[in-house]
This record gives C-alpha cells, structure tokens and sequence, in this order.
C-alpha cells in the first residue's frame, strides 16, 4: 500500500502552486474546484484547493521531502535562504547520525521538512 495523495486546503492556491513547482519539481494535473492539483515525477498527486479561512495545522504536523544526499540538503538549504524564503537552521547530525535536515515553509504555513538520511 503507498501514500497516494494529499489535500491541503490553503488561502492562495496559485502561490503555493508556484513554490512546489518550482522548488519540489510538481506540475500541474488538472485544475478542480478552483484549486490546482499537481504530480510529482513518482506519482504523487499535491492538490492546493482554495480555502476562505485559514486553520493552523496543528504543532509537529509537516510533510517530509527526502534528498539523495546530505550536500543536497545543504544546497537547498542555501538556495531557498537565498530566495528570501523562511527556512530554519541546517542541522547536520553526522557523523553520529546520518541525518541531515532543515525545515521550510509554503505560502500558507504548511511546515516542510527537507532531510537525507543513510
């Protein structure tokens, strides 16, 4: 069984559309219910369908994005610290844990967490 697809309902569905196409490498399906629903190259359906309020996910709640390698990370890391986006702090955990990650933000708040791990 695998993970199929998620919803998420955000104020500005063409943002956020823009900011996982270009940097999670999303294109667009099909458009529905004035939102945009996007697939990545494995298959992966991302639907941004427009909401009026917004509601907070609730805390630790994050979707998880994994590189191929910890320079990956770093890279993307530099890259969106660069492009002014809100990002936090890389946290390399190696060489006691094969971990790398940093926490980024879409345009509606939607907590994303980047990470390679061994």
């Amino acid at each position: 069984m695998n993970l199929d697809h998620l919803n998420l309902r955000v104020r500005d569905p063409a943002a956020c559309r823009a900011f996982y196409e270009r940097w999670f490498g999303f294109s667009l399906a099909f458009d529905a219910d004035g939102g945009h629903f996007l697939r990545n190259e494995a298959g992966f359906l991302l639907a941004l369908v427009p909401t009026d309020a917004h509601l907070p996910l609730p805390a630790g709640f994050h979707v998880g994005f994994s590189l191929e390698d910890p320079d990956e990370v770093a890279a993307r890391h530099a890259a969106m610290s660069a492009a002014g986006l809100s990002v936090s702090a890389l946290e390399d955990f190696r060489p006691d844990d094969a971990y790398v990650s940093f926490r980024c933000w879409d345009p509606d708040g939607t907590e994303i967490e980047q990470f390679w791990e061994a």
